[in-house]
């Protein structure tokens, strides 16, 4: 803070100015006064209050006039905090289970798929050369079409095992899917999904654009 002074004393009369200092720390005052009448004039530094007084002991009227400046340091910034990292198996878990939720909620495949794509790839490369993923594409291909549920039914498998061995196959394009109504269909043939899907559903209840997916799967090559 700077301060301007331009006072008149009268005879035998004070002007005080007192400068605060926060626990802790220091100022410095850069102080014009006229020295003799005043009992500060220079640079100053100071840890506590202190007060600068200007005394008239004279028996007329005096003029004091100069400056007062107070300079407090500035103070460090707080150091910065750094975000701990979370453990990998942590994040895989946390992602795995947002993203089983997700799929729970809206039934989309791609939603489970997603997240869980770079974990994978970390932890290990899986392949479609696994009993459990032969039997899916067994049961698929039996089946022509079928649903999560259905392969879980057949397989005797349970619901999340099941889901992480069709992404795993649907990956390395053994298995294609398509979405019907609320349903996905897991299939290796197409005419052979198209066929037994439309059979399963009420064609004339299919919206526009499921009928045309279904009509452009039949036409579609084996």
């Amino acid at each position: 803070m700077n301060v301007t002074v331009f006072v008149v004393l009268a005879p035998l009369a004070m002007w005080m100015f007192p400068v605060y200092v926060p626990p802790n720390s220091t100022a410095t005052i850069y102080a014009s006064l006229p020295p003799g009448l005043c009992n500060a004039t220079g640079v100053i530094h100071v840890s506590q209050l202190v007060a600068i007084a200007c005394v008239n002991k004279a028996l007329a009227p005096t003029t004091v006039s100069g400056y007062v400046a107070v300079e407090y340091p500035k103070p460090p910034p707080p150091p910065s905090v750094p975000a701990p990292e979370a453990p990998i198996l942590a994040v895989a878990a946390g992602a795995a289970a947002a993203a089983g939720l997700s799929h729970v909620a809206s039934n989309r495949r791609e939603l489970l798929a997603a997240p869980l794509a770079p974990i994978v790839a970390r932890i290990k490369r899986a392949t479609g050369e696994d009993p459990a993923r032969r039997e899916i594409l067994r049961v698929v291909e039996q089946l022509g079409a079928a649903t999560l549920a259905q392969i879980a039914k057949a397989t005797g498998k349970g619901w999340g095992a099941v889901q992480w061995h069709v992404y795993v196959l649907e990956r390395e394009g053994r298995l294609r899917s398509i979405r019907i109504g609320p349903m996905t269909y897991y299939f290796t043939n197409p005419k052979k999904a198209a066929e037994v899907i439309l059979a399963s559903v009420d064609p004339d209840a299919l919206p526009l654009e499921d009928r045309e997916k279904l009509d452009f799967l039949a036409a579609s090559a084996s």
